[in-house]
């Protein structure tokens, strides 16, 4: 009798036939052919504009947000594992009388993708006046075992539920000049079984009777009810970051240049993240200059943040947001005389060569655009998207805005007509030598400076970076172990680079800027320092990262070429309760087709298997890793899960 993942059994619309090989079966079979399903690509946020300060400081007032948009969700319990098995709840709001909404829940193993759900609204409330339409939807731990087929981990601490769909409804673009497709992604976070724990204090009351807040050594957490909900009035990202940087200084020192907030109601948004310029006194960067830190009771801060979801333990999404603290607002499509396209094109830098930008609007980090020689001397010179080599770094023209460049050294890029050739609205990642067309245009940086004026401003070799969760109560010691390990993590110089080739801020500036994120109480308000490192670099998997699987020790991350590693472990069977013949591991590198994967199957024997892996010289690479059991030969696979980054070098 089948057991309770009989359901993931993959029905396959596109399979993969693969010659398993590696370890030896006992019945001394080698070469057996099975069907593995191809890897989930996992879906790719975007980023939101750098705002214009606005709120209080009444700079840039928004539009009321438009009934029908969706607003902000929360997941419980809010830190999911593996092996969750109760219930998963989230609640979501709508502004507007709302009585039901459309969610497509992400199911991969269907040919559609997903299942539609009508889900009624629980209950309604308040803000501002406004009605909000309240969704409280529960579902079973199970429905994990259909999430974790996406590629997570470390470098990427969640997976999406699905997307929810609320008609005639739009969410309004950062300055609310167009609107976003109706679907919008509900993330669900989620930890490594792993995760260190973290020291805990509540942040001294002063005349409060309770605390209003707590700290670890790289995360702090403020109690601020209602935070988000300026946006329904003031307009989408109206958030209240005046008024939370200000209930921060009270307890913490004035030493950080970066304030990052992570509302605890994720909001919903086609974004990760946006970044806020709250100084910028460099010039010559197409960045415009502006002072508003008195509004935020700092002499230190130059912008604040905002995440989403978990986006805040992805360095493409928080590199990138600290990256537009210098642009990009240059302009450079318009200096080379070609239309704008792709994401947010004012914000953001247009086609060009020259190496990778992790602030493409055209082109994602992990792709650039590289030139083939000619084969005929005199013969133009021809272009094609290249992968990124690891890890993705500043381009040229961003280092010389963040003052690393001098003038002199900086190259001459190639900006393309052709801007909109990929996609008109969206930074891609178009196939790896996929052709380049357009007209190619030279801009050297006397162009620039033409246009701009010389670069004068300090240049910072050090940035000091405070992440704050802001929720409605005190959060839960699980959730400050999260947070804390993805702040600390954030601040390490190496190890922490992502499977598709995101590194450190560190690594993306070439090691010219140290990043800090460690928490400086302010003595004055009774509070005290953290001192607690925590092993943030290459963490090895844990025991029962895979759901259904249960190893008898942590494997790690990073392996050198040559060297051997046995995975061995059980089947755990409160999720797989049946008989299985064997299991496959599968890696697959980077850049490498489903194909060409590294496979290994081995024998399950009472419950227990052992999986030798070793990697060669010619298998260097960071790799996804995902399990699959079999009940016998002629059985489907059945998936655990789907684990980043594995790495051989």
């Amino acid at each position: 009798m089948r057991g309770p993942l009989a359901r993931r059994d993959w029905v396959f619309a596109t399979v993969v036939l693969l010659t398993v090989c590696g370890a030896q079966s006992s019945s001394g079979q080698r070469g057996l052919i099975v069907a593995l399903p191809t890897p989930v690509p996992r879906p790719r946020p975007v980023c939101a504009a750098p705002a214009r300060p606005h709120s209080v400081l009444g700079a840039m007032a928004g539009a009321p947000v438009s009934d029908n948009t969706p607003f902000a969700y929360e997941q419980f319990p809010p830190i999911l594992v593996a092996t969750e098995t109760g219930t998963i709840r989230v609640v979501a709001e709508v502004v507007g009388d709302v009585p039901v909404v459309t969610f497509r829940r992400n199911v991969p193993m269907l040919g559609t993708g997903y299942i539609t759900e009508t889900w009624t609204r629980d209950r309604t409330r308040a803000v501002d006046g406004r009605l909000i339409s309240v969704f409280d939807q529960r579902y079973p731990g199970s429905i994990l075992a259909d999430l974790l087929v996406y590629s997570h981990g470390n470098d990427f601490p969640q997976v999406p539920l699905g997307r929810l769909e609320v008609p005639g409804s739009g969410i309004p673009d950062l300055d609310g000049a167009s609107a976003a497709p109706s679907f919008v992604t509900l993330w669900l976070r989620l930890a490594p079984s792993n995760l260190p724990v973290s020291t805990v204090l509540p942040i001294a009351p002063t005349d409060e009777a309770a605390p209003t807040g707590q700290y670890a050594s790289h995360v702090v957490n403020i109690v601020m009810p209602g935070f988000g909900e300026r946006q329904v009035p003031n307009g989408a990202q109206a958030f209240e970051l005046e008024e939370a940087a200000q209930a921060f200084y009270r307890h913490f020192a004035d030493t950080y240049h970066t304030l990052s907030f992570i509302p605890r109601r994720s909001p919903f948004g086609a974004y990760a993240g946006f970044n806020v310029n709250v100084k910028n006194d460099v010039e010559g960067i197409g960045t415009p200059l502006v002072d508003t830190q008195a509004a935020y009771t700092s002499r230190t801060l130059r912008s604040v943040q905002l995440y989403v979801a978990g986006f805040a333990g992805q360095h493409a999404t928080t590199v990138h947001q600290t990256g537009h603290q210098w642009g990009d607002e240059t302009d450079l499509a318009g200096i080379a005389g070609v239309s704008a396209a792709g994401r947010q094109p004012g914000t953001h830098t247009p086609l060009l060569g020259g190496g990778a930008t992790l602030l493409g609007a055209v082109l994602q980090g992990t792709r650039e655009v590289e030139s083939i020689p000619p084969t005929v001397p005199g013969s133009a010179t021809n272009y094609r998207i290249g992968r990124t080599p690891a890890p993705v770094r500043f381009h040229p023209l961003q280092l010389y805005r963040m003052g690393f460049l001098e003038p002199s050294a900086v190259p001459a890029v190639t900006v393309f007509d052709n801007q909109s050739q990929f996609d008109s609205d969206r930074a891609s990642t178009p196939e790896v030598g996929t052709p380049v067309t357009g007209e190619p245009r030279t801009i050297h940086i006397n162009e620039i400076i033409a246009a701009l004026g010389p670069r004068r401003g300090p240049t910072f070799t050090e940035w000091h970076q405070a992440f704050i969760v802001v929720s409605d109560e005190l959060i839960s010691e699980e959730e400050m172990d999260y947070y804390n390990f993805y702040a600390q993590r954030a601040a390490v110089a190496t190890g922490t680079q992502s499977y598709d080739g995101y590194g450190s801020f560190a690594e993306a500036t070439g090691n010219r800027v140290t990043l800090r994120t460690a928490i400086d109480p302010r003595d004055a308000a009774g509070t005290l320092p953290i001192a607690q490192t925590l092993p943030v670099s290459h963490v090895p998997f844990g025991r029962w990262d895979w759901r259904g699987l249960v190893l008898d020790t942590e494997v790690p991350s990073h392996l050198a070429v040559g060297e051997s590693v046995s995975w061995t472990g059980s089947i755990d069977p409160q999720f797989l309760p049946d008989q299985y013949e064997f299991i496959v591991w599968r890696a697959t590198r980077y850049g490498d087709a489903s194909a060409d994967a590294t496979i290994v199957r081995a024998s399950v024997r009472g419950g227990r298997f052992s999986i030798p892996v070793q990697f060669g010289p010619d298998q260097v690479g960071a790799y996804e890793v995902d399990i699959f059991v079999f009940e016998n030969a002629d059985s489907p696979a059945i998936s655990t899960s789907v684990l980043t980054p594995l790495f051989v070098e």
